[in-house]
This record gives C-alpha cells, structure tokens and sequence, in this order.
C-alpha cells in the first residue's frame, strides 16, 4: 500500500509538471520533465512547444511549418490555436499563420510565396484555426484581423521553390 501510494504522488508530480503548448518557460524542463515538449528560448519569455512536429500530432494546438518556401528550409513547430488576443499571453497575438510575411509582422492578403508560416494539420478545425505567435511589429487592432482570412489553393503561384 505504501509502495502504491508513492508511485500515486510521483506520477501525479511529473504530470502536474507538464505545461501546455505556448506557455512560458525558461528552459525545457519546465515544458515537460519527460522530453516531449521543449522551451523556444528565442521567444519572448520561452514558448513551450513539440519541434519537429508532423500533422496531427501535436499534443495541443496545432502543428505549424515555418519557412516552407523553399521547402528546404521549413521546420515544424506546435503552436497554441486560439480564437481572441485574450487567449495569448502579453507579448504575443491570436493571428491567421497566412497572415505572417516572411518579416514576421501581420499582413492581409498574402501571396502563398510570401506567408512564413501554414498550419499542415489535417483536422479542419486545426487547419483554419488562428495561432499564438510573437510578431516583429504590433499588428493591427484585433477587429481588423479578425476577418476570415481568403480561401485560396495553397499551392496557388507556387513554382516548387529550389
């Protein structure tokens, strides 16, 4: 019984540990003491997340490619989705990944070739969702970013990249 009960409280200190994708921290082991999830240090406050992720697997939120053209440079990342600026922390914002230019500010009506971020999810509600990402330049009120993005082919203009 003893035995049972120690086992009880070490589980439920490495999951009472765990943070959520987007949440601050100062080095990975404040993501996850397990190694699932790592700290972005190279954003404002640290941003847990899972890097290298693949479509549908992020643990939360959703998986983000970065840099996708030329596809050589892209990388993958869990990002936080959410739905309003009040679900981001301070130094972030709730934006449309094809809202991102290659700058990293906040710009409507992206060509494909110049957004620097997608969602590649499957899952529709992932794939359309907004993220919460740290902009180069604060964007616009929220009421101007808040229109639904245009639907358009992904690959529309898109040549490959080299």
């Amino acid at each position: 019984m003893r035995l049972a009960t120690i086992l009880l409280l070490a589980g439920m200190a490495i999951i009472g540990c765990r943070q959520n994708i987007g949440d601050a921290c100062g080095g990975s082991a404040d993501c996850s003491v397990t190694g699932e999830r790592q700290c972005d240090l190279a954003q404002p406050g640290g941003y847990c997340t899972v890097f290298s992720c693949d479509p549908d697997t992020c643990p939360q939120g959703a998986c983000v490619e970065w840099r996708f053209v030329p596809s050589r440079t892209a990388e993958t990342w869990c990002m936080k989705t959410c739905d309003a600026d009040s679900w981001c922390r301070r130094e972030y914002w709730c934006v449309f990944p094809s809202e991102i230019n290659v700058a990293g500010e906040w710009e409507a009506d992206l060509p494909f070739d110049e957004r620097a971020a997608r969602i590649i999810d499957l899952n529709e509600n992932k794939a359309s969702a907004k993220i919460c990402t740290a902009l180069s330049a604060e964007p616009p009120d929220e009421s101007v970013r808040n229109a639904e993005p245009p639907v358009a082919s992904e690959y529309e203009g898109f040549d490959g990249g080299i």
